[in-house]
């Protein structure tokens, strides 16, 4: 099991040290659920001053479930990576899509011979390139926010404001601006394009902004609980956690869910857990856009897994066994937080 940004295999900067967090949070629910299945052991790669909350995990260590390799460098990491696919049966994969981090470890797994959980490589390439992936839903008459890839000389401002531009492959935020108007765009864009080069823009739509996700195996294909994501916009871009379930009627759930199963016909190679970013707009909350794909875990489940009693993780690394239909408490709403904090209450009535 590996998480890219615990894992050594990157110099972390104050820039994303909320990614960091975030997946530290994961790494941990994801170690305890797998060892919670009978019989299973867990191999990770881990930066050696990296400091977990988890009270267990000197336990499992101790006890043999749990093998840690402590990593001080990235190119120490590269070896371990390697190693622990040799020795492992099932290979699970958590990173970022930017500078192709999550499809080249992907295909390293894959060359190492062991099973690896999640996406065909063609579909994770396609899903980090967001203007390739704008193109391929627009073609097929998906809704989704209008785009426009930003060419290198292409330094005008757009149309209308306000806007965003986004890094072409970032993640995470990574790379989001938001520009209120023309001034905006005239003090800031040419200090940001010196940075990257990979930039398109989008309108800024008002609305509700959802996630959901969507677990595929062999055998299913199944929609969590829609919730409901936390974005503040005050200086341009903060990710602020979420909560499922999102309170809206039933005709909004539906109309999701049918834009889900639409996107997920088109991309036969999509497997294990899908992280779907959506937008209801408040001009049409009946139509619901996509946003992007994360073909990988995403903090949400740190708040999905206090939901249900079932282990998501067992669903996610057997896909070929037939499991019953998940089992949500829909007495609770939670709260989750980019550090893995998750608040639980009662649903009001």
């Amino acid at each position: 099991m590996s998480e890219f940004l615990c894992s050594g295999a990157c110099e972390i900067s104050s820039r994303d040290a909320s990614l960091l967090v975030e997946g530290t949070a994961m790494l941990e629910a994801v170690i305890a659920d797998l060892i919670s299945i009978p019989n299973y052991n867990v191999i990770t790669c881990m930066q050696e001053d990296l400091i977990t909350t988890s009270p267990t995990f000197s336990h499992w260590e101790q006890n043999g479930r749990l093998q840690v390799y402590q990593v001080g460098d990235p190119r120490e990491e590269q070896a371990c990576f390697e190693q622990a696919c040799r020795q492992s049966d099932i290979v699970w994969i958590i990173a970022p899509e930017f500078d192709e981090i999550l499809s080249s470890r992907t295909e390293r797994a894959i060359q190492s011979g062991a099973e690896v959980v999640g996406s065909d490589l063609k579909s994770i390439n396609l899903t980090a390139d967001k203007w390739r992936f704008y193109e391929f839903l627009h073609d097929r008459s998906i809704p989704t926010i209008s785009t426009l890839l930003l060419e290198s000389q292409h330094l005008a401002a757009p149309c209308n404001f306000p806007c965003v531009i986004k890094h072409r492959f970032g993640a995470g935020g990574l790379g989001l601006h938001y520009f209120s108007q023309l001034e905006d765009w005239q003090e800031q864009f040419s200090q940001i394009r010196e940075k990257h080069t990979d930039y398109i823009v989008q309108p800024f739509v008002s609305g509700k902004m959802l996630s959901s996700v969507v677990l595929v195996n062999s055998h299913f294909r199944e929609i969590f609980p829609i919730g409901e994501q936390r974005i503040c916009w005050e200086s341009g871009f903060q990710y602020q956690g979420g909560a499922i379930p999102s309170e809206f009627n039933i005709d909004v759930t539906q109309s999701v869910q049918s834009l889900l199963q639409r996107v997920c016909n088109e991309l036969p190679g999509l497997a294990g857990y899908m992280g779907f970013d959506l937008l209801l707009p408040d001009e049409n909350p009946m139509q619901p856009l996509i946003v992007e794909i994360n073909p990988r875990l995403t903090t949400s489940y740190t708040g999905y897994r206090r939901l249900t009693q079932d282990n998501l993780a067992q669903r996610i690394v057997e896909s070929e066994t037939v499991f019953p239909l998940l089992k949500w408490d829909e007495t609770r709403r939670v709260q989750f937080r980019p550090d893995g904090t998750v608040l639980l209450n009662q649903m009001q009535s």
